[in-house]
C-alpha cells in the first residue's frame, strides 16, 4: 500500500495508548500429519497509515471520530485534488484551475476574479518554482496565508 502524503506516521501517535498483545502466530506451517505443533511467536502486524484522505481510519471495525481539525485538512486536500489535473497533472493547478478553485471554493474570503491579470498575479505568487503551474506544497501555503490574513482580520474585529 502507498502511503497517501510523505507525513504518514505508521503505528500509534506518540503520546497514545499502548497497543494490545501481539497476536500469536506459527512460525511454519506443520510438517505433515502427527508432526509436533509449530512453534510460536509473537509478531506484530502492520499498523495501518495514520494519515488518510479518502477515508477515516478503522479501529476494531469502527470508525474513529475526526476532529474538526483534522476533517478541514481532508476537506483542504480533496479540494485540491477536485481541481487540479483537469487540464495535464493531476498533481498541479493550471492558471484556470486555480482561479476555478478561487472562484467556486473561495469567494468569501478572496472575493471573485474577473480578470487574467489578477490570475496571473496569484500564479505568479505561489509558483515558487516556476514552472508556471501550482502544486500542493504551494497551495497549502496559499491557504496558509489566506487563513493567516482571515485570523488578522477576525481578531480585530
Amino acid at each position: 500500500m502507498r502511503p497517501v502524503c510523505a507525513a504518514v506516521r505508521w503505528g500509534p501517535a506518540p503520546g497514545s495508548a499502548p497497543r494490545p498483545p501481539l497476536p500469536l502466530v506459527p512460525r511454519a506451517p506443520p510438517q505433515g500429519p502427527g508432526s509436533p505443533p509449530p512453534a510460536i511467536r509473537r509478531q506484530r502486524a502492520p499498523a495501518a497509515p495514520r494519515c488518510c484522505a479518502t477515508a477515516p481510519p478503522q479501529r476494531e471495525g469502527h470508525a474513529v471520530i475526526m476532529s474538526e481539525l483534522e476533517k478541514a485538512m481532508i476537506a483542504i486536500i480533496d479540494a485540491f485534488h477536485q481541481y487540479s489535473g483537469k487540464e495535464g497533472d493531476k498533481h498541479k493547478l493550471k492558471k484556470s484551475e486555480l482561479k476555478e478553485l478561487i472562484n467556486n471554493e473561495l469567494t468569501h474570503f478572496l472575493g471573485e476574479i474577473k480578470d487574467q491579470e489578477t490570475v496571473d498575479k496569484v500564479m505568479e505568487a505561489l509558483d515558487s518554482d516556476g514552472d508556471a503551474e501550482c502544486d500542493f506544497q504551494e497551495f497549502v501555503a496559499f491557504i496558509a496565508m489566506v487563513t493567516a490574513a482571515c485570523h488578522e482580520f477576525f481578531e480585530h474585529e
